[in-house]
């Protein structure tokens, strides 16, 4: 009893992947920065970030501008 395995960090690791790359992803293109995501680990402030986006204003315009940029 002791230290953690290898094994334990890299399903941490994992883990860690699969809840902020999506997050970055849509936080990007809603125009919040892509690093945010790195908050929703946090407890109480994951929360908060799920009302704010889920309040956020978008302008379509940029939605569309970001489209396009993938799309090419």
């Amino acid at each position: 009893m002791g230290s953690f395995s290898v094994w334990h960090w890299l399903i941490v690791i994992v883990w860690l992947f699969v809840l902020i790359y999506p997050v970055g992803r849509i936080f990007s293109r809603l125009g919040i920065p892509w690093a945010v995501a790195f908050l929703m680990i946090v407890p109480i402030v994951n929360i908060v970030m799920l009302w704010v986006v889920a309040f956020i204003t978008v302008s379509y315009t940029h939605l569309r501008a970001h489209e396009t940029e993938a799309d090419l």
